[in-house]
């Protein structure tokens, strides 16, 4: 959700994996049960002007919602700045989402994706990347475009969300995947058709 639901903004609402966009109504409900649950965890994403993913975090371990702070149930909501969401949140520094060329800076030395990892991934494609497919990323496997035993690295360029019946396909005799950028996918069919799923997701403004 836009933190500027928050305050009661008229922007776009929250949105729930498998289920769609929510109004204003809605959204406040869900968060104020989420902030009663000590179980919730907690994310922040940014977005470029383009409104795609620009930088991410993850507040550390289950941290329930600071009393007096909003949203409803929990003291009067007011205006949240996003640095008061972060000073809310305890969440002291967000990790670039790489876009462009990549230097492989924040590749990791191990085969499964770290959580911090994995989730700048998904916040970059939240959904499956292949074309037409509109699963969530949520419920997709993290797929190396070039497979490990190959040498494709844990790197934010050589992972994106696929779905498991598209992940299977990609691994069928004639398909080809790449990805020239982090976040943009091409697809080659085994008839010789290319399709290229051209940005990474872009957020409602």
């Amino acid at each position: 959700m836009p933190h500027t639901a928050l305050d009661g903004d008229t922007s776009p609402a929250g949105e729930v994996d498998g289920f769609g966009l929510l109004d204003h109504a809605d959204t406040w409900d869900l968060l104020a049960a989420a902030a009663r649950n000590h179980a919730t965890r907690w994310c922040v994403t940014t977005l470029h002007p383009d409104q795609t993913a620009s930088a991410h975090a993850r507040a550390a371990g289950p941290r329930p919602w600071p009393p007096g702070h909003g949203p409803p149930g929990q003291g009067s909501p007011g205006p949240v700045t996003l640095r008061g969401l972060l000073e809310l949140l305890n969440i002291t520094g967000l990790t670039p989402v790489i876009r462009g060329p990549c230097d492989h800076t924040a590749a990791e030395d191990r085969y499964r994706p770290s959580r911090k990892l994995a989730h700048r991934v998904k916040a970059r494609n939240t959904t499956c990347t292949a074309p037409g497919c509109g699963r969530r990323a949520a419920r997709c496997d993290l797929d190396r475009t070039d497979p490990h035993h190959e040498g494709g690295l844990t790197c934010e360029c050589n992972l994106a969300p696929l779905c498991r019946h598209q992940h299977r396909c990609k691994q069928a005799d004639g398909w080809r995947l790449e990805q020239p950028e982090p976040g943009v996918l091409v697809w080659h069919t085994p008839s010789g058709r290319t399709y290229t799923t051209t940005t990474p997701t872009q957020y409602a403004a």
